[in-house]
């Protein structure tokens, strides 16, 4: 292993070269590993080039640094002039925050040593298969062990988590992940890592392993840019909306200050994502600026196995020094409630750095740290949990948004930002770019009219819309449901029904109430269709009657009609193909094609 301040290239691909989320060879891909990529929601990620070190904030040779790619219709925002750690100040770093040391190609099954030097607070560690697309085989890090003999992974796993080190072409892990590692700095010396392809008894192909580590002068988190690249697909929000939210959600988040915001428009044909759709429309982000960068795409509506969900992260973590590959972002629907909608984000964010859920819906899964409380049965309890405060709570908790020391630790750790090295130094300059921009593609159509981001957010203690309904089941209709828990099993509406809140007439009064927060209204007229689909009265016509009126009331925000549309389609596929000709006409396009997909 050689080092170098030059570059890694990067091998990998675009997939879906025309931007289209499912053509002849993507839909047969992503049908071969769409479970797979759900199933693992909990593995890991990024890509590396062979034999050389990349340095966060040194200039290569040739000059070429800077922001890195740019694909789409896009447009920068400069960062905010205020806070610590802003560009210009403190100048630039003496050591560089972030290195990558690429392992190159290295054997399945086989212990690779890497030296991690004092002052680290934490790497990650990244095998991909090299292909010139990204692959869908499955690939990811078996073992971890430290300098002491210390076990961090094993068997792709981290016992008692739901954690599954492994996904499709790309998988990683970090330390640290458990709070046996949280201390800064790390304990140096030399690691062992073991990459292998999930025993899943398929072929291995060949993988290289990158290792990126992050470090200060002193060991010690001083601070640091996140930088964001802001995918809207199909106008699903406003671009004001969505800078609005990132900044609220981000700027200040465990101390680090948002940099450059980048908005690209993706088509109307990502508005819908499912399991299989996810890690393809991950791939969309090759047309990201800057590294390391945290993508974030906006969509209208989570189907499939990510129905009634607010937020999908592939991996946890996921990857921030490379874009387009299948763990390079977080999909979120956002609600126009800031308040809600900066809980998905920082909740998406937490599992994209490498944290889990405080405890799963599953009652004996739960996260590794020391400092995080427990729930006994998040079901059974719910509001009543002592970790209902977290952030990193399964439905967002209270929205209050708290972290553990450990939590802070591990997401500081991590290779998500642009570094500071010590107290009253400057964030380190972008990476350059890691692969080809992917030519532009046309910008959306404007949004219609009731887009995220027009309506005001409600209190959290206003809780009058809820006062006809199980506490449990307001708690759950008012949160945050993760695309985690959904394909580890939970169903939103089985949960909802098991706390007693899959009553129609409920469901479709809270769906009309405007002092509702929007993701409540949403999620309970989808769930009243449910409920009515599952009634002995047949046929469910009154539900169905008022189903059909909500979805196509424009005065009625946008989230709460798609969530009527989706409850006219549980209740009757016929009544669905039916509104689908009623709305084909909308006012607010983004309605339209929702129920053009759920009449299919």
């Amino acid at each position: 292993m050689t080092e170098s301040l030059v570059p890694a290239s990067s091998a990998t691909g675009r997939s879906r070269r025309d931007g289209t989320p499912l053509g002849e060879r993507g839909a047969t891909r992503a049908r071969r590993g769409g479970a797979f990529a759900a199933g693992v929601l909990a593995a890991l990620a990024a890509g590396a080039c062979g034999g050389r070190v990349v340095v966060d904030g040194f200039e290569p040779p040739d000059g070429t640094g800077g922001s890195g790619g740019v694909g789409g219709s896009t447009s920068a925002v400069a960062p905010d002039s205020t806070g610590p750690g802003q560009g210009g100040e403190g100048g630039a770093p003496p050591i560089p925050p972030l290195v990558e040391v690429d392992l190159g190609e290295v054997a399945v099954g086989v212990p690779v040593p890497v030296d991690i030097p004092p002052g680290t607070l934490g790497f990650t560690a990244i095998a991909q298969i090299m292909t010139s697309t990204p692959s869908f085989d499955p690939i990811g890090i078996e073992t971890i062990a430290g300098p002491d003999g210390r076990t961090f992974v094993a068997d792709y796993t981290l016992p008692g988590t739901l954690a599954s080190f492994f996904n499709q072409g790309i998988g990683s892990a970090a330390v640290p992940q458990t709070g046996a590692a949280t201390a800064a700095p790390l304990v140096p010396g030399t690691y062992w890592i073991t990459i292998g392809d999930g025993d899943l008894g398929l072929p291995a192909a060949p993988a290289r392993l990158s290792v990126w580590r992050r470090q200060t002068l002193d060991g010690r988190f001083h601070g640091g840019k996140l930088d964001i690249n802001a995918f809207i697909a199909g106008g699903a929000v406003s671009e004001e909306y969505m800078q609005r939210a990132l900044r609220t959600a981000y700027q200040g988040f465990v101390g680090l200050d948002v940099g450059s915001v980048t908005v690209h428009r993706l088509g109307p044909e990502w508005g819908f994502i499912d399991e299989e759709t996810l890690p393809i429309v991950l791939e969309q982000t090759a047309a990201a600026r800057g590294r390391p960068a945290l993508n974030v795409i906006a969509v209208s509506q989570f189907g499939g196995r990510f129905a009634d969900a607010a937020g999908a992260t592939p991996s946890a973590p996921s990857v921030a020094v490379e874009h387009g590959t299948h763990l390079s972002g977080i999909v979120v629907t956002l609600f126009g409630e800031p308040e809600v909608d900066t809980v998905i984000l920082r909740h998406e964010l937490g599992h994209f750095t490498g944290l889990f859920h405080t405890t799963e819906f599953q009652a004996s899964f739960a996260d590794p740290l020391d400092d995080t409380r427990r729930c006994d049965d998040v079901l059974e309890q719910l509001e009543l949990c002592p970790d209902y405060d977290n952030i990193m709570f399964p439905t967002g908790g209270d929205l209050s948004g708290a972290m553990t020391l450990q939590q802070t630790a591990i997401v500081q750790a991590s290779a998500v930002y642009r570094g500071i090295v010590e107290d009253g130094g400057g964030a380190a300059a972008p990476l350059p770019a890691g692969r080809t921009p992917s030519p532009p593609r046309a910008a959306p159509a404007p949004a219609g009219p009731g887009q995220a981001g027009q309506g005001a957010a409600i209190a959290v203690g206003d809780r009058a819309w809820a006062a006809s309904l199980p506490p449990r089941a307001a708690a759950l209709l008012g949160g945050h449901f993760c695309g985690h828990s959904a394909v580890a099993g939970a169903d939103f509406f089985a949960l909802l029904r098991a706390v007693g809140g899959a009553d129609e007439g409920r469901l479709l009064a809270v769906g009309r109430d405007p002092g509702a927060p929007v993701q409540a209204r949403a999620r309970a007229l989808a769930a009243a269709g449910r409920a009515a689909a599952a009634s002995a009265s047949a046929p469910p016509a009154r539900v169905l009657a008022e189903l059909q009126a909500l979805a196509a009331d424009p005065g009625l925000p946008r989230r709460a009609r798609l969530g009527a549309i989706q409850g006219v389609a549980a209740a009757s596929p016929a009544a669905a193909r039916a509104l689908a000709v009623r709305l084909a006409g909308d006012p607010d396009s983004v309605v339209g094609r929702m129920a053009a997909r759920a009449a299919r």
